[in-house]
């Protein structure tokens, strides 16, 4: 046994890779779902707009959310069991079977436990609750799960409405308590007359269970079980009215206890009522105990009089067993049954086995399902004739069924996918048919398309003269000039301090000649490491030339409130003609408004929203435009020049290693700098009308783009046709909500779109 569970631990460890599958998906349909929900809204909604027509209203009623939702519901219900299944730390069989098939003495010999947590009986039904058992070292406890007052009403009271067919049932405990029944007559059949009476034992034993409907869980000590799973006696059901049936209060029980025959651990053993002792939808209630919780199914059979044979009840338990292992391929993985065969006599055994044999194994012995004998009573054979077979058979199927659960998953999400995107697809048809029945006069709105283009046409040309004079001027822009001015000082300020040996900070207190002295002496400990001044002199020209590159850069912050300006400029034409559109959002941000609002259009309008991200995507700086202009004259920073005779590179200087020699190279060091910074802000000067240049370039990109390209007319219609109301507020008043309720679908179909997208992947 013990390499058998060592594979069932190690099965259980690889689950949680599937479960990492499953709960991701499970949160993108999520989603979906929700998006669908919101969709149907808006669908709704909109068909229920007064100002539109009958035509538009039938275009409406075309697509069909609900069905897609529930067919989202239907996979997420199969999410939720493949996540109970991967997210289970155990390997739980569950045990069914008929009453008095010695279902609860085979747990008993499985548990260790007695009458007192598990009874049994001969006579009368005696389990009453679905109880779950664990293999555990730890203290022996079982936790109760309690009803609440509304779940015992609805799925315990009004089910037993539902199966005799009252019209009607009570709202709260009070009305049950006092609700008249009527009295059977000939044309009820048995099993009505049966639910009534179990009903009217309900009520008047509703003083015993009442203050445990709480919702809650209690930890009880296995010795204070029975009451609470467990049928009453015979004795007390004698009792009439003042019989106590607590157990009525309690969904289900969990009992943890160490298992004497095996050494299994994580192993679950899920108890559920024989079928026939609950008379209220049996089928709905085992499958709900089962899908969820197990992973392989025994089904308890006895060769006793009136149960030695394979019957239409059991074939109706296989049939739903079939349904509860879902997309578990092979029948037999998930199903064994098992022979109760204690002091029967053989050849009761032998009949029934060959039964079995014949109904449901086509006359071959385990052809489909496997049938194992054992004597319930006798814990030892349990464990040797049952369990150590049927784990370690379970070793092997189990990773099989696992991956039979997750392929159906997927598949099943396929299929949904496929579903949830017709129903997109038919709300779009639905609104394009709808628009094109729109109350707007085609002809009024083309007219304005019209004057709106020429409009913008005219403003934009005028700014686009005011940048070409600007950038065709021969005077120098002050405000540019007095940006590398600025930098230009900096920079001689930071070469007088030492080369930057003189802290910034504290520059206004710094001495140059100490500055000097600082960077004579460091250099001097440098050279004489090296034994050469070769290695300093070329780190110190590469100093020198960043630290230019880098104090001139700062000409930035003047190219960037040029490209606001432009932003800003732009965006306030843009206003001008947009009515309400742009909200009084300024520069950057209006455009970036006009963007998302292009992207977000009920029609798609790609020239637009190229136009207004290029002049967003327009960067404006020293290292694009300027850098490149002046790194001629930076070159006269390199270590190494060309000897203008030989052609051969050469140092620029080398000094001896002495303190003289150190003075030398700082002397030369700073008239370099100081030539080269004077000839970068001469360079830079003369650039003057680059920045000008390059905004002129964008805006007439822009121009183009959103006025002459080949798309251009097109999509200012279709922008026009989706902000129609906000482009000229009150010219198409009685379509305002209506078209609030366009773009509320547009936006629901997107939602559902992208998340849809993500669950597929």
């Amino acid at each position: 046994m013990g390499d058998t569970a060592t594979r069932l631990a190690a099965l259980l460890a690889a689950r949680k890779e599937c479960l990492s599958e499953v709960d991701d998906a499970t949160h993108r349909w999520g989603a979906v779902n929700a998006g669908l929900a919101e969709l149907d809204r808006s669908l709704r909604a909109l068909a229920a707009h007064p100002d539109l027509s009958d035509e538009v209203r039938a275009q409406l009623s075309v697509p069909s959310v609900p069905p897609a939702q529930a067919a989202v519901a239907e996979l997420q219900e199969l999410l939720r069991a493949a996540a109970a299944r991967f997210s289970r730390g155990t390997v739980n069989i569950g045990v069914s079977g008929r009453a008095r098939v010695g279902k609860s003495t085979l747990l008993q010999s499985v548990s260790g436990l007695t009458d007192t947590q598990i009874p049994t009986g001969s006579g009368l039904p005696v389990t009453a609750v679905r109880s779950r058992i664990f293999h555990t070292a730890g203290p022996e406890r079982a936790v109760l799960r309690f009803h609440s007052r509304e779940s015992f009403l609805a799925e315990v009271v009004r089910a037993y409405h539902a199966g005799i067919g009252l019209p009607a049932a009570p709202a709260s405990l009070e009305e049950f308590r006092g609700w008249r029944y009527p009295e059977p007559d000939h044309s009820w059949t048995p099993k009505k007359v049966a639910l009534l009476r179990r009903l009217r034992e309900m009520q008047q034993a509703l003083w015993s269970y009442e203050a445990d409907l709480t919702g809650g869980e209690r930890t009880l000590a296995l010795d204070a079980l029975r009451p609470y799973v467990a049928y009453p006696t015979n004795e007390q059901v004698e009792l009439g009215d003042t019989c106590p049936r607590p157990y009525l209060a309690v969904r289900d029980v969990r009992i943890d206890c160490p298992f004497p025959h095996i050494d299994v651990a994580g192993l679950g053993i899920v108890d559920l009522p024989g079928l026939g002792e609950n008379l209220v939808q049996p089928e709905k209630h085992h499958i709900a105990g089962l899908r969820h919780e197990v992973d392989l199914v025994l089904l308890v059979k006895r060769p006793v009089e009136g149960m030695g044979y394979w019957g239409e009840e059991d074939s109706g338990v296989l049939t739903l067993l079939d349904e509860v292992r879902g997309f578990i391929q092979q029948r037999g993985a998930f199903v064994e049954f098992v022979l109760n065969a204690g002091a029967e006599d053989r050849d009761k055994v032998t009949a029934l086995r060959d039964d079995i044999r014949r109904q449901v194994n086509d006359g071959e012995d385990g052809r489909w399902f496997t049938v194992r004998e054992t004597n319930a009573a006798d814990p030892e054979a349990v464990s040797e004739q049952l369990l150590g077979p049927m784990l370690h058979r379970l070793a092997r199927t189990l990773p099989v069924m696992d991956g039979d659960v997750l392929s159906g998953t997927r598949r099943a999400a396929a299929v949904t996918t496929g579903t949830v995107a017709a129903v997109l697809a038919e709300v779009r048809q639905a609104l394009t048919r709808a628009r094109s029945y729109s109350a707007a006069p085609a002809e009024d709105l083309e007219a304005r398309v019209q004057e709106l283009r020429r409009s913008l046409a005219v403003d934009l040309s005028e700014l686009l003269e005011e940048l070409r004079a600007y950038a065709s001027a021969e005077d120098q822009d002050p405000d540019y000039e007095a940006a590398v001015d600025a930098a230009h000082l900096e920079l001689r300020r930071w070469l007088e301090l030492g080369l930057g040996t003189g802290a910034p900070e504290k520059a206004e207190n710094t001495d140059p000649e100490s500055a000097q002295a600082v960077w004579c002496a460091e250099a001097l400990r440098t050279m004489r490491v090296d034994l050469s001044s070769g290695r300093l002199v070329a780190d110190e020209l590469h100093r020198i030339r960043v630290e230019i590159s880098r104090h001139f850069s700062r000409v930035d912050d003047y190219f960037g409130r040029r490209v606001a300006w432009l932003w800003e400029r732009v965006t306030a034409v843009l206003a001008g003609h947009t009515g309400t559109l742009l909200d009084g959002r300024p520069g950057g941000q209006g455009l970036r408004a006009l963007a998302e609002l292009a992207q977000a259009a009920a029609e798609p309008c790609p020239t637009v929203q190229e136009a207004v991200q290029g002049l967003l995507d327009l960067r404006l700086d020293y290292r694009s435009q300027l850098h490149p202009r002046v790194r001629r004259e930076l070159e006269r920073l390199r270590p190494q020049q060309r000897d203008p005779v030989t052609g051969e590179p050469q140092p620029q200087i080398v000094v001896e290693t002495s303190p003289a020699g150190a003075r030398e190279l700082y002397a030369f060091l700073s008239e370099r700098a100081e030539q080269t910074s004077h000839r970068t802000r001469q360079a830079l000067l003369r650039e003057s009308t680059t920045p000008a240049m390059v905004l002129l370039s964008a805006l007439e990109n822009f121009d183009d783009l959103l006025i002459r390209s080949a798309d251009a007319e097109r999509d200012l219609r279709r922008f026009a046709r989706s902000y129609r109301n906000e482009l000229w507020p009150g010219v198409y008043e009685g379509l305002d909500s209506g078209h609030a309720r366009f773009a509320a679908v547009e936006s629901a179909c997107r939602t559902v779109r992208e998340a849809l997208e993500g669950a597929a992947a």
